[in-house]
């Protein structure tokens, strides 16, 4: 898997110096150099700092200095947004620049798309999810016991980092622990959060277990705790990796991974009951 992961990187970047070798007359119809490459080196360089802040986020998450929190980054990616639509508007320009004689269509096109998508990010800024971008964004974790709500509203709490209080409560309460192995910087842990943890039938689910949340990407001997335990219970360190344990560790079943269905996660989650 290394060796093909390795090939298809090095592949998307030398395909189209393959593909001109092959029909060297394609090269005299590219177009001529001129300011509309500055523009575009600008316009991809606002791109580059709005993918920066997805890794200062990561960052943050794992040194936990609360500094760039969800609404940060929602915030800064609007602001670029908004900024990145005026610039190719031609309302202003950088010292490289040349006033652009006329907007063409795509430029046009391109600032009104920055611009809708400005505007669908200030959504999210006012709670509203969204959807895909949700796993591109920073959790909150500002509670102790994350708090996620389904369209019934119900609330989970999370007992986070402590697996043994979990099984305490599990014994305590006679239920099963749920355990979420996650991670910080995990994309798709955010997305499972945002996507599927939040539907009713999931939330329905998961209130009938005690739930404990196991980073294993921080610092610190906790973190290389978990992530050895899932490693000797599961034989991977995969994020995410969801598991139901009785209240003795005992592992009742296991579900590997992201899912986009819904019900076969919720089957998972009855069968695990049983």
């Amino acid at each position: 898997m290394p060796l093909v992961g390795m090939l298809a990187f090095s592949a998307v970047f030398a395909l189209p110096f393959f593909l001109l070798a092959l029909a060297p007359q394609l090269i005299s119809q590219l177009p001529r150099a001129g300011g509309w490459m500055n523009s575009v080196k600008v316009a991809m360089g606002f791109l580059e700092v709005a993918a920066a802040m997805k890794f200062l986020s990561n960052v943050d998450l794992v040194w936990k200095w609360g500094i760039f929190t969800r609404d940060v980054v929602l915030a800064v990616w609007i602001a670029i947004g908004v900024v990145l639509s005026i610039y190719l508007l031609g309302k202003f320009q950088l010292s490289h620049d040349s006033k652009p004689e006329s907007l063409g269509a795509f430029r046009m096109f391109s600032a009104v798309i920055s611009l809708a998508v400005s505007f669908y990010l200030l959504t999210g800024l006012f709670g509203a999810k969204l959807g895909e971008l949700e796993s591109f964004l920073p959790p909150d974790l500002n509670n102790s016991t994350s708090r996620l709500f389904g369209k019934g509203e119900e609330e989970l709490k999370w007992i986070p980092n402590d697996y043994e209080s979990a099984l305490a409560k599990a014994k305590t309460e006679d239920k099963r622990v749920f355990i979420d192995f996650t991670g910080y910087t995990c994309t798709n842990c955010r997305w499972m959060e945002a996507n599927v943890f939040t539907k009713k039938e999931v939330v329905d689910e998961l209130g009938k277990f005690v739930l404990v949340r196991l980073y294993t990407d921080g610092e610190g001997d906790i973190f290389d705790k978990q992530e050895k335990m899932e490693q000797d219970m599961f034989g991977t360190v995969a994020l995410p990796y969801y598991a139901v344990v009785l209240p003795d560790g005992k592992t009742i079943s296991s579900f590997p991974g992201l899912t986009r269905n819904v019900p076969d996660f919720v089957d998972f989650l009855k069968k695990a009951q049983n």
